[in-house]
């Protein structure tokens, strides 16, 4: 009977022990990795994380738009880019967490095995990574799209026209950079999701699967 009793508050211990860890993959575990570690910024290098919603905002892209300090379009001049697909824990997509996807608390470790270099245009769609390569320089990020990529959204407010959606502007120097910015869809007061992207330096919060910007 002592045995049994020493067998079974040996579990309890180790089930405790085990609930009390961070989640391997988490925003937590994460901040375990990290918090005791000197991390400096690649001047030269930048990572946009579109983090995942629910629904079918997911599916619609956001394009990127990159300007010097006078104005110009230098998307395609003056950064090359390629993307990778996250998974975290607080939201999943269906097809995440196998190979060829990479989790959030890997983010920042490049790996080669699953970056995809972009094709054609520079886009992130819900749970992507943008990792840029930038010249030297001053820049204005933000991020579009055009109706015809909008795939028949339904605008909250009834009657309202198809218009481009836009972000604000972010403005970036490489010789005071940073690791990482977010972009996501804007939502209403309401929680619904209005035609919009904001691009801040800290993530979003969220509630009930929908991203909230204010």
């Amino acid at each position: 009977m002592k045995r049994y009793y020493g067998i079974l508050i040996t579990l309890v211990l180790l089930t405790a022990n085990a609930m009390t860890q961070p989640m391997p993959g988490s925003l937590q575990q994460l901040w375990e990795d990290t918090k005791d570690k000197d991390v400096t910024p690649n001047p030269r290098t930048l990572i946009i994380y579109r983090p995942q919603n629910n629904g079918t905002i997911n599916d619609v892209r956001c394009f990127l738009r990159l300007e010097d300090e006078n104005g110009n379009d230098v998307t395609k001049t003056s950064c090359t880019a390629a993307y990778e697909w996250i998974t975290d824990n607080m939201l999943r997509r269906p097809g995440l967490g196998q190979p060829g996807t990479t989790s959030f608390s890997n983010i920042f470790q490049r790996n080669p095995r699953n970056l995809i270099t972009y094709k054609r245009n520079y886009f992130l769609s819900g749970a992507m990574a943008m990792h840029m390569n930038l010249k030297p320089g001053r820049y204005k990020i933000s991020f579009y799209t055009p109706v015809d990529q909008q795939f028949n959204f339904e605008y909250p407010t009834e009657g309202t026209r198809p218009f481009e959606w836009k972000s604000n502007i972010f403005e970036y120097d490489t010789a005071n950079p940073t690791t990482v910015i977010f972009v996501s869809p804007t939502a209403n007061d309401n929680g619904f999701y209005n035609g919009g992207w904001y691009i801040d330096y800290k993530a979003p919060k969220y509630s009930h699967n929908r991203t909230i910007i204010k």
